[in-house]
């Protein structure tokens, strides 16, 4: 079976969660990996993708780019074979004035997918939540959970919001790449704006800097990742929560699975985005020897 992402619509289970939470026996597999090379389109150096969400309008993929673009994707999977990752076209993130956001230090890093079919995109360096259309047109400007909008809260600047989603019962979720100034190392917290601040109880690997968040088909998925102390090699992991379970405890547990990509111990992994049918796709953002370079990880969650 060939799925061609470009003329997938976009999942239900991206604008809302189920009632009830079903009870899942989960495994994680790795099905496939791809590498983009560093490439030129309309003279954008194409990579550092931060962020990852399905196209709302339900044509392919939609890749936040740290370099101040957003970049559509065609993707075609064949059987469990991701088949090819194509940048159809950029668009360059522009703010009320029609200026580029780049030329004024925004730094776009995490994005979530709203029920209008915008995408909200957040400023790493100064917590500002901003919405865009598809062609990456500035809309207007939202609030993130209020905890997170002080900087001078962040661990440092570049460890602000780096992971975003949203659902009918949260509005916003988000969390910083490291726990905020007070708290531990390991003591990391899921920020809502509708339903209140949910601590997360970390099992296994206790230093995770929180690099992604996707919430489809009743669960939220986190994206983490640790550092090996004497090699630097980059681990990552994906955490799966029952969102009604969140939800009612006000706290999350979950279970952390490792995901390893055979040969490539260097890909920050940071974009996650779900495709239906229990299929994620992750995108990580690199620098190889100078070069832009995207690892695309295809994962089937069982």
């Amino acid at each position: 079976m060939t799925l061609q992402f470009h003329t997938l619509g976009l999942s239900a289970a991206l604008l809302s969660i189920l009632h009830a939470a079903p009870a899942w026996s989960q495994s994680v597999r790795l099905l496939d990996h791809l590498i983009l090379g560093e490439s030129k389109i309309d003279g954008e150096k194409i990579g550092e993708f931060s962020a990852l969400v399905a196209a709302p309008d339900g044509n392919g993929l939609i890749a936040v780019s740290d370099r101040g673009y957003l970049a559509r994707l065609a993707v075609t999977i064949t059987g469990e074979d991701l088949a090819a990752v194509e940048v159809v076209s950029v668009h360059v993130l522009t703010g009320p004035d029609g200026r580029a956001l780049r030329d004024e230090g925004v730094s776009p890093e995490a994005a979530a997918v709203l029920p209008d079919g915008s995408l909200a995109i957040v400023d790493e360096t100064t917590a500002r939540l901003m919405v865009f259309d598809t062609m990456g047109t500035w809309l207007r400007d939202e609030l993130l959970p209020e905890a997170l909008r002080d900087t001078g809260r962040q661990a440092s600047e570049k460890d602000g919001v780096e992971a975003l989603a949203w659902t009918e019962t949260t509005g916003f979720l988000a969390m910083t790449e490291e726990p905020q100034l007070g708290f531990e190392r390991n003591d990391h917290t899921l920020r809502t704006a509708l339903a209140g601040d949910w601590p997360l109880v970390i099992d296994g690997p206790e230093s995770v800097s929180i690099k992604g968040m996707e919430a489809a088909e009743g669960r939220i998925f986190l994206l983490g990742r640790t550092r090996d102390d004497i090699t630097d090699a980059l681990r990552p992991y994906l955490r799966i929560l029952d969102h009604v379970a969140c939800q009612s405890a006000r706290a999350c547990t979950g279970t952390t699975y490792p995901v390893s990509v055979p040969g490539i111990e260097d890909a920050d992994f940071e974009g996650i985005a779900a495709l239906g049918d229990g299929l994620l796709l992750l995108v990580s953002d690199d620098k190889v020897g100078g070069d832009l370079r995207s690892v695309f990880a295809l994962i089937a969650v069982e």
